[in-house]
């Protein structure tokens, strides 16, 4: 597979087979609004050459779990983070080497955070 900048490349194949799926994970629960997957290339000792997971984004619990792990062990709460919002896929993706080297690089990008602002209606010097 062709490096990027932040990763491989995924081919168009696999994107269609993923997409297909994402489709597949909505229709079976509606409730799931947003679903990210996340591939991971195996390594040479690895079983698969890639692995894939579908994750969601975190309920007010799994994220609340993981803000009051992550100043004493970011590492940990990335981890409770993807098992709290995994979906399907390969479950691989949460053990030692295939985590701590691909998948939690990614896990991030599953809290989004929305564009907002505050409307300051106060008047200056009053």
């Amino acid at each position: 597979m062709e490096s990027e900048e932040k990763g491989f490349k995924v081919d168009g194949a696999l994107k269609e087979k993923i997409a297909a799926h994402v489709k597949e994970l909505r229709v079976k629960n509606p409730a799931l609004k947003k679903v990210f997957p996340i591939v991971v290339q195996g390594d040479e000792y690895d079983e698969k050459e890639v692995y894939v997971g579908y994750f969601k984004q975190p309920d007010m619990s799994s994220f609340s779990k993981y803000i009051s792990i992550s100043p004493k062990d970011q590492v940990g709460a990335l981890r409770e983070l993807g098992k709290d919002c995994f979906v399907d896929g390969d479950k691989e993706m949460l053990t030692d080497s295939l985590f701590l080297f691909g998948t939690m690089a990614q896990l991030s990008s599953i809290i989004q955070v929305r564009d907002s602002a505050i409307v300051n209606l106060s008047k200056p010097g009053k």
